[in-house]
């Protein structure tokens, strides 16, 4: 299979790709990775495995597609149920008709809730319309499953799945986010790497089968993956919804998704899965290049003949690209600077909450007081000192990004030298899009620092889209 105008494409449209698996015949055929090992959050393609733990849950009788919601929580309502509250099933969280009219529990309204009891808040809130008449997208149908698998096996929706799936996917040790009373999250939170998604993937093209065995029933996903419900929407949200999946434009093609373009996309006919880690808002292109360049390259021919540039698409796949940067170094001004103490002049934030990122929406707080340079053979270090203490963002120097973590997230940042005064630098992180990009210009003991996000429509958390910061030797 040829991938060269798939990996053109991407980098045509400058769509952030961290990691890319291609597996066809149950073998990986390409692949890709910034870092293999890395796990980052997956955000909504968590709610495909919450899926796959009702489909077991309900195959094990702890619960039915049809059962009623308010059966399970009835202490919860704060008065008595409406003929709409009586009618929400199971079914209906896992259709995302639950009868609201936007949903509830996103990742800025989770933070800002006083009430902490979820299950509380999700069944008093307001209903629109009847439960299964409507889809709107939403998280808190997606906790519901998770909290009702909990009551009903003793155990949070990762405990259940260790055994069930996770362990027999070779997915060791998996993080999920959870509600302030220890329910795992569901719809979002779930942390994996891109090589543990396509083990999943390939499990979903197999009907719920991995090496032999069978780990979801096979009816269950029948009816998980295909049209349950109409939506709306770009053209890859609109062509129907399951039980926590979604269909594509292509005819048959489903995908498990998460914002910034997390994928674990099976092509029912195609016998292949691709699975995509990135960062990016524009998750329509993602998948339009998908459809464009790499299905038209999908065959049945176990070998192909080498392209001429077989090198250059080698090249790229072993560095996962993220829209790299010519370097340039500058041995003289790095030699003049470094480790010199420049302190702002205003009072700015944190370096996680300074970088930003759309949907980093939970400021992690600190000050920051003075930032130095430590430069390295092929990184720099830029080191941030707070008022709740010292944090460095490492900076690859020979124009691939550097991974590192911070504040519990991974991030990416590339830098070079403009000019003998002026340094560029780009920081991105894994688990959103957008980030910070940062022009220093030295002139002796003064430091100009100028900022903007790396996407137009955010400027992160504490900064307007562009602005300048002035800085002083200490």
């Amino acid at each position: 299979m040829q991938l060269q105008g798939y990996v053109d494409g991407l980098a045509k449209r400058g769509l952030t790709v961290y990691g890319t698996v291609v597996r066809q015949h149950n073998r990986e055929i390409a692949s890709h990775y910034w870092r293999a090992d890395e796990r980052i959050n997956i955000h909504s393609l968590s709610k495909s495995f919450l899926s796959c733990a009702v489909g077991i849950a309900i195959d094990e009788g702890l619960m039915k597609l049809d059962d009623q919601v308010i059966s399970y929580f009835p202490e919860k309502l704060d008065a008595s149920p409406t003929p709409w509250q009586e009618k929400l099933t199971i079914r209906n969280l896992l259709t995302m008709s639950p009868g609201h009219s936007k949903g509830i529990l996103l990742g800025d309204q989770r933070d800002a809730l006083e009430d902490t009891d979820w299950v509380h808040y999700f069944l008093n809130y307001p209903m629109d319309f009847e439960p299964g008449t409507q889809f709107a997208y939403d998280t808190g149908a997606t906790f519901m499953c998770s909290a009702i698998l909990q009551k009903q096996s003793g155990m949070t929706a990762l405990d259940y799945l260790k055994p069930r799936l996770f362990t027999p996917l070779g997915i060791r040790n998996p993080q999920w986010f959870t509600s302030p009373d220890g329910i795992t999250l569901g719809g979002g939170g779930l942390h994996l790497n891109v090589k543990e998604i396509s083990r999943f993937g390939q499990m979903l093209l197999d009907k719920g089968v991995y090496e032999g065995k069978r780990l979801v029933p096979e009816e269950y996903l029948a009816l998980a993956t295909r049209k349950q419900i109409d939506n709306e929407g770009t053209p890859d949200w609109s062509q129907g919804y399951g039980f926590q999946f979604w269909r594509c434009v292509p005819e048959h093609v489903f995908r498990a998704d998460g914002a910034f373009g997390q994928y674990g996309v099976v092509f029912e006919d195609k016998d292949t899965v691709l699975i995509l880690q990135s960062s990016s808002s524009n998750q329509q292109e993602q998948l339009t290049c998908a459809w464009e360049a790499l299905l038209p390259a999908i065959t049945d021919e176990e070998t192909l003949p080498e392209s001429p540039m077989a090198h250059v698409l080698k090249k790229r796949l072993e560095k996962a690209e993220i829209t790299p940067m010519l370097s340039s170094r500058n041995p003289w001004s790095e030699k003049e600077i470094e480790g010199k103490k420049f302190a702002f002049t205003e009072e700015v934030p944190g370096l996680v909450d300074f970088i930003g990122g759309v949907w980093i929406v939970a400021p992690q707080g600190g000050v920051t007081k003075t930032l130095r340079f430590e430069f390295a053979p092929e990184k720099a270090n830029l080191v941030f000192e707070q008022d709740n203490g010292e944090f460095t963002a490492e900076i690859g120097l020979q124009s691939h990004f550097t991974s590192f973590t911070l504040g519990g997230r991974t991030y990416g940042a590339v830098g070079r030298w403009r000019s003998d005064k002026r340094f560029e630098l780009e920081v991105r992180c894994a688990e959103s899009a957008g980030g910070r990009r940062m022009i220093f210009t030295f002139d002796g003991d003064a430091l100009t620092l100028e900022t903007e996000s790396t996407m137009a429509i955010s400027g992160g958390i504490a900064d307007r889209p562009y602005k300048r910061y002035m800085l002083k030797a200490e």
